[in-house]
């Protein structure tokens, strides 16, 4: 087969222009081909991952599984959420706030041997315990308290342990 004389005289006289032009789309190629690769590794090397730990399923398959995963996770953490909120709720029930007041009930005796003990929950509510220490005997009494008051008249030291157990500044 023979080519037409004028596209043989246009190769004569433009074939260093074509070869080097050739050239450059070769190379541009080569270097698409290059990277082409490049990623098609990285893609490969994630698709092992992903399906790492499996028979080698299809991809669905993978999914399919990685979401009953993620819905038993879901529910887990549901289940979860529902238990601390209970334990919360249980929490402002349990007692947690204490204040403790030592003192010399009479003169006579030292060595603050004397104590009121308040203890609240979140609430407030909690109890006052008190032991009155003497050379001869020692006392003990209870109060009730609601919502931070008293069930009976409190003492000065019985004051100071509620605002102590409450927070507020012992004077």
């Amino acid at each position: 087969m023979d080519l037409p004389d004028s596209l043989t005289s246009f190769l004569h006289a433009n074939g260093d222009t074509l070869t080097v032009t050739l050239a450059a789309v070769n190379l541009l190629l080569f270097l698409a081909l290059v990277l082409l690769f490049s990623r098609l590794g990285r893609l490969n090397r994630l698709y092992r991952r992903l399906t790492q730990g499996t028979s080698g399923g299809n991809l669905e398959e993978i999914l399919h599984g990685y979401m009953g995963t993620v819905e038993q996770i879901a529910e887990t953490s549901k289940t979860m959420e529902n238990r601390v909120d209970g334990l919360a709720d249980r929490q402002r029930s349990c007692l947690q706030r204490v204040g403790v007041i030592r003192f010399d009930a009479f003169e006579e005796v030292g060595g603050e041997q004397s104590f009121a003990v308040v203890v609240l929950d979140a609430e407030r509510n909690g109890l006052v315990l008190s032991s009155v220490y003497s050379r001869s005997d020692v006392r003990v009494y209870a109060k009730h308290i609601r919502s931070g008051q008293p069930s009976h008249p409190l003492t000065k030291e019985e004051e100071g342990a509620l605002a102590m157990a409450e927070g507020r500044v012992v004077g």
